[in-house]
Order: C-alpha cells, then structure tokens, then sequence
C-alpha cells in the first residue's frame, strides 16, 4: 500500500517543469516586512500584547530562512502609506520575493494603523507598481483578529456568512486572513497569536521541502483539527479558521535546497 501511495504521488509531481516554479535564485530570497500595530487610539481597543511573541517568532523563523526582515512599530496610517510606497520603489532585482506580515485588529473589513482603520488592499495595489516586482510573488499575511471586548473569544452564532474582506485583483500575489471577519482568531500573552504560532512551525518544518500554498493549507488544518479552545463546554468546537485567496500562477519554494 505504501509503495502504490508513493507512485501516485510521483505521478502527480513529475510533470511539473522548470517554468511551474517561481525561480528563487537570486542572490538573496527575500524581504519580510512587520507592521506590528499594538497600540490604537480608539477607546475600545485593547493592547496587543501578542504581537511582541508573534513579531519575534516571525523575525527569527524568517531570518532562519535567509531572509532580510524589517519590522515597522505602531505606523499611522500615514506611515503605513508613506512605508508600503517606499517599499514599492525599493529595487528588488537582487530578490525572489516578497512578504508583509501586518499583526493589528479588524472590522467590517478594515484593518486598523494605530490612529484609523483601512482597506488592506493598499498593500497589493501600492506593490503591483513596482517593476522589479513585477512577476515576483508577493505575501500578504494578515493577523488580523475582529476587534472585541473579550481578548479571547472572536466568535459569530453558525450560520453567520462573513461578506466584508477584501480579495488582491492583481496577479502573483497571496494573501492569507487569520480569521474570517468577526471570526475566532485565538491569541495569548504569552505564546502570541495561534496563527502566528502554527504558521511559524509549519515554515520551520516544511520549508525545505513543500511550497508556500502547500504549507498553509497545512497550516489550516493544524489550525482546524489540531487546537481546541477549552475555555469551557461550550466552546469545545471552537476553531481557528483562516482564509486563503491567490493569484499565484507557480509554485513557491523558499527553502535553501529549493533554490
């Protein structure tokens, strides 16, 4: 049984060639950009706390990778503008990709800077300007809880149909929510954010070996299946649920051997 699973598998990979891989052999993989909103001036949101874990795990798994990694402390909306633009103008000829990480709250589908809220689409609409950029995959990472008293329990009655988040309309991008809005998206002082957490493992242990998208959709199910919140009885199935939307048209590897 073993060696059939192993032979349908070679069967499915084998037909891929050099021109189904976004090439990765620049000299340097990439750049990851950190907007670590923590602190807003709307009354009813709390501090981030979170974000210090969750911007440490990012740097170190990243910076494992190879790759450059920038963090951006409590932007305004101003900054988050003035930075993503100059982002964009930044030549990338020496780079294979791209990847934003933004740690902050959200509602109704906008994500919040320190001093208001905004669509997220000004990140792939602002990089789809760069012409280094240009057929480069972008990420676009978002941990973005809804905001809501209990910094704990993001959670809508079954049934609920989430309508407002925005979808990049631009090629060679992937983005990926950390919950649907008004969504569980679980976090703690002192591990950081479940997203951020499983995500930087599942990097850790499959880079090497499994592309980006493979990796969150693992990701997903580590998300779904594998941690439970036990706050009580009634909070049991209570699950961390991401989303995925991609423009990708290759595969993405950004481990070392895949280079």
């Amino acid at each position: 049984m073993e060696s059939s699973s192993q032979n349908v598998e070679s069967k499915i990979f084998k037909h891929y060639a050099v021109e189904d891989y976004y090439p990765m052999t620049k000299k340097k993989l990439g750049k990851v950009y950190i907007f670590n909103h923590m602190t807003f001036k709307e009354g009813t949101t709390q501090i981030r706390f979170a974000h210090i874990r969750d911007c440490k795990d990012i740097e170190e798994v990243f910076q494992n990778l190879k790759f450059d990694v920038i963090k951006y402390q409590n932007p305004t909306y101003k900054d988050v503008l003035d930075k993503v633009t100059t982002i964009a103008e930044m030549d990338y000829s020496d780079y294979g990709c791209l990847i934003i990480f933004v740690l902050t709250h959200s509602k109704n589908g906008k994500i919040f800077a320190v001093d208001t809220d905004y669509y997220p689409d000004v990140f792939w609409n602002t990089l789809n300007k760069s012409s280094t950029l240009m057929h480069k995959p972008k990420l676009i990472l978002l941990q973005c809880p809804y905001d809501d008293e209990d910094d704990d329990v993001r959670m809508q009655p079954t049934g609920f149909v989430p309508t407002n988040y925005s979808a990049p309309d631009v090629p060679d991008v992937l983005l990926m929510y950390s919950c649907f809005d008004k969504f569980i998206s679980w976090r703690s002082y002192v591990t950081g954010s479940l997203f951020i957490q499983c995500l930087c493992n599942e990097f850790k242990q499959h880079a090497e070996n499994s592309d980006v998208l493979t990796i969150l959709t693992f990701l997903n199910r580590t998300l779904s299946l594998n941690f439970e919140k036990s706050r009580s009885r009634d909070d049991k199935d209570r699950r961390n649920i991401a989303i995925i939307v991609s423009t990708l048209d290759k595969l993405l590897y950004i481990g070392s051997k895949n280079n």
